[in-house]
């Protein structure tokens, strides 16, 4: 049996749906021009400078000193996000994952700005110069919470906005739960469903995004009819921004269901590690599974689920080579396509290749909480 200490404060994001006036609209919009302005600037110079052979430190240096000028605290405050994420690009950048750093368009679906001193009374949001904003509070913020920022979104061409609160919740200490071996499952990540169990049983993820693709197909095409920027436009590009939002929380709150699920059953989760960037590089063709299935989000979301109750989720190394091993007599078969089932040449086990995978996950994960 494992013991695992926890954390005594939980980060967490709370959204909220916003409805600022015209006039607070074009304050924000002021905004996020200034940020996009800065950010677009930046990026800029990093490209020139890493077209000319710098390096990672002289590039950061050129983040961090190049003078962008600011009226006050909440001016300073964006400037400094836009340089932490402009810094977090250059390791990709100089390690060839990315060609340049792409500018941040006007027109693009979502627009961003990041606050730090905001708080909330009486289902209003304030905001530093903006001031007190109508606010759906749908539900109310833990017990106990702390708001340390937050960030104001204008989704679907500036028809709908929402901000997402982030607050330090204080978490009472978890008792570690014991840990049966017999309800520790083995996950492997799959393409149809998202994954397959140790025990055979496929989780039936729906593909949302697949089933809303033909809509999506639809507004993009009526869109691209008129000119950009035109009110018809604008109209279908609404349209489509809230097909995606609503598929993303469709998503959203499948996975929380069945990481639930799997927490109220089992007392310990094995998965794998997913090398998700260099599987979009090698097969193209998997972007959009992976994309719709989102299996880094739902991990997240089950090892929070599984944290609070005292459980706990095992991440077996992305190099294990889970499916080339038998899971019966343990010997290495080697790599095998990805449509086939897996065959021992050894033993003669024939199975389906991710329940395979899912029993050798398992079997690593057990051999991690025994060291």
């Amino acid at each position: 049996m494992m013991t695992t200490k926890y954390e005594k404060n939980d980060f967490r994001i709370h959204e909220y749906p916003i409805y600022p006036t015209n006039v607070q609209q074009n304050l924000l919009a002021a905004r996020f021009d200034q940020e996009d302005s800065a950010y677009n600037t930046l990026a800029g110079h990093v490209n020139q400078s890493y077209s000319q052979g710098a390096g990672l430190e002289e590039l950061k240096a050129l983040v961090q000193n190049h003078p962008i000028p600011t009226e006050n605290e909440v001016d300073h405050f964006a400037i400094t996000q836009v340089r932490k994420r402009i810094i977090s690009l250059l390791p990709r950048l100089c390690s060839g994952k990315i060609t340049c750093i792409k500018l941040r368009r006007t027109d693009r679906s979502q627009r961003s700005a990041r606050y730090h001193y905001v708080g909330i009374s009486d289902y209003h949001l304030v905001l530093p110069v903006i001031g007190s904003i109508a606010m759906e509070q749908h539900r109310d913020l833990p017990k106990g919470a702390r708001i340390y920022g937050a960030t104001v979104y204008a989704d679907c061409y500036h028809a709908f906005y929402h901000v997402a609160l982030h607050l330090i919740v204080p978490q009472q200490p978890v008792d570690p739960v014991p840990i049966h071996y017999s309800k520790v499952v083995g996950l492997d990540y799959a393409q149809d469903g998202l994954y397959v169990d140790s025990s055979g049983h496929c989780a039936g993820y729906p593909a949302f995004r697949h089933q809303a693709q033909d809509k999506l197909n639809r507004c993009h095409r009526a869109a691209n009819r008129f000119k950009t920027g035109s009110r018809r436009w604008r109209k279908f590009r609404q349209r489509a921004a809230k097909i995606e939002r609503h598929v993303v929380n469709q998503r959203k709150d499948w996975q929380y269901k069945q990481a639930h699920a799997l927490a109220q059953q089992y007392d310990a989760v094995c998965v794998e590690t997913l090398d998700l960037a260099g599987m979009m590089q090698n097969e193209p063709a998997l972007s959009g599974k992976l994309c719709d299935n989102a299996p880094a989000a739902f991990y997240k979301r089950l090892e929070q689920v599984l944290n609070a109750q005292g459980k706990r989720l095992i991440r077996v190394d992305r190099y294990y080579p889970s499916s080339q091993i038998c899971s019966a007599c343990g010997r290495k078969v080697g790599k095998l396509p990805m449509d086939s089932a897996f065959t021992c040449p050894y033993c003669g086990l024939s199975l389906d290749r991710n329940h395979n995978a899912a029993r050798n996950i398992r079997e690593e994960g057990l051999r991690q909480m025994e060291q």
